[in-house]
């Protein structure tokens, strides 16, 4: 039997190896580096099924499903959704209905990493089993001796502030995030990047992190643990915040939970359950494809590849082809409504500042008319005054003009 090892092929996230790591230790050799995002177009090298363990989030791109039938796999602690690289909503979920979801029958009890998943799948009638991690079933290294640094894997700033401000350790940053080109590395240089970064985990008084999959492995290797748990996602998290020691970000940075690093609290040891079940799980699965025979019985390499493989990159292409139209008429639309939009509130500004404007002038107007009105009163009693004085009738009957009043 031939064994092929599920990677991430041009992953920008270590996390993605540290799960390769973690599933490559109960192989007995690696014949095929099988690329996860492409795994329906796995092809070995003569007419064969290749034993592969299927651990990790399936897909970032649910048209590369199901698997090659080269596979012969092993489901267990696999994560699925229905959000996916392309669409979030529940029929583009190609995996999980038709042709995909009827791969995943012919294939159960699916090992599930968390409730999430198991729902799901279950609420599609495929038969399920709540396995966790693969990543609980790392192993100490030896010979590595704890040191008086804390890891603050991709938090904040305002993170690594509040653990300054609460510790005399040193605060060593760590990111999960690899270079563009980490992808070019040779297969052994990406495990030994992982074994050095799971060594400096080991050697951690605390690790702080909202990465799952820096958090479970330091459970796995006995590193005190603060997870950042926000609440979206739960779906990926909320399993496992019984075991470790977890919080959200905003309770950690504004002291709302309060930690002495060198003491993290200790929780359940149950999930040492999880980890014997699922190395059981897999030395069982790799003793049976050692013990036994499985002659091929499927669909020829050359057939799969000049058929089924053409077909499928072509009907997949035109899909992203048709996707990608798609969001370029969004995209176009959305300027233009973005654009209307802004018009609008312009003018809604515009019409606005008119409308006090002419309420300004307005309102000016009316002052002056105001006192214009005021003023003309008082001048009108004043000239009724003087006409009613003697001293005016006095001089109009000098004047000789005794009807000056009636006509003025």
């Amino acid at each position: 039997m031939k064994y092929g090892l599920m990677i991430e092929k041009e992953t920008r996230n270590i996390g993605d190896d540290i799960q390769s790591y973690a599933a490559s230790r109960f192989l007995p050799r690696v014949d095929y580096l099988i690329d996860r995002n492409h795994i329906d177009e796995f092809v070995p090298g003569s007419n064969e099924y290749v034993a592969t363990i299927l651990n990790g989030w399936f897909l970032q791109y649910v048209l590369n499903w199901p698997l090659s039938p080269f596979i012969k796999p092993l489901p267990i602690s696999m994560h699925f959704t229905y959000k996916n690289w392309f669409w979030d909503i529940e029929d583009r979920a190609y995996h999980l209905m038709g042709y995909g979801l009827d791969y995943l029958k012919s294939i159960e009890p699916i090992g599930c990493r968390d409730n999430h998943t198991q729902q799901l799948l279950t609420g599609k009638g495929v038969k399920t089993t709540y396995t966790g991690c693969l990543t609980l079933t790392l192993e100490k290294f030896e010979n590595i001796e704890k040191g008086n640094y804390i890891c603050a894997v991709d938090v904040s700033e305002e993170v690594i502030k509040k653990i300054k401000e609460n510790t005399s350790l040193e605060v060593k940053e760590v990111t999960h995030i690899v270079p563009e080109d980490y992808y070019k590395l040779p297969w052994d240089e990406r495990m030994k990047k992982v074994e050095e970064l799971l060594k400096l985990y080991q050697g951690a008084t605390a690790v702080v992190s909202y990465r799952l999959h820096c958090a479970l492995p330091c459970l796995a290797l006995g590193t005190p643990t603060i997870l950042l748990n926000e609440e979206q996602r739960n779906d990926r998290f909320g399993d496992y915040i019984k075991y470790i020691e977890s919080c959200s970000e905003e309770e950690f940075i504004s002291g709302k939970v309060k930690y002495d690093f060198e003491n993290i609290p200790k929780h359940s040891n149950e999930w040492t359950k999880l980890r014997d079940n699922l190395i059981e799980i897999c030395n069982n699965f790799i003793n049976d494809c050692e013990n036994n025979i499985y002659e091929y019985k499927g669909i020829n390499i050359q057939d799969y590849t000049e058929n089924t493989i053409k077909k499928s990159n072509w009907l997949k292409e035109a899909v992203i082809e048709s996707y990608n139209r798609f969001k370029d008429q969004k995209k176009s639309c959305k300027f233009k409504i973005d654009e209307l939009e802004k018009e609008k509130k312009d003018l809604k500004e515009k019409n606005e500042f008119l409308e006090k404007e002419n309420e300004r002038q307005k309102q000016y107007y009316q002052n002056e008319f105001d006192d214009v009105v005021r003023k003309m009163e008082k001048y009108k009693n004043e000239l009724e005054m003087i006409k009613n004085s003697r001293w005016w009738k006095l001089r109009n009957k000098l004047k000789g003009n005794n009807d000056y009043n009636e006509k003025n």
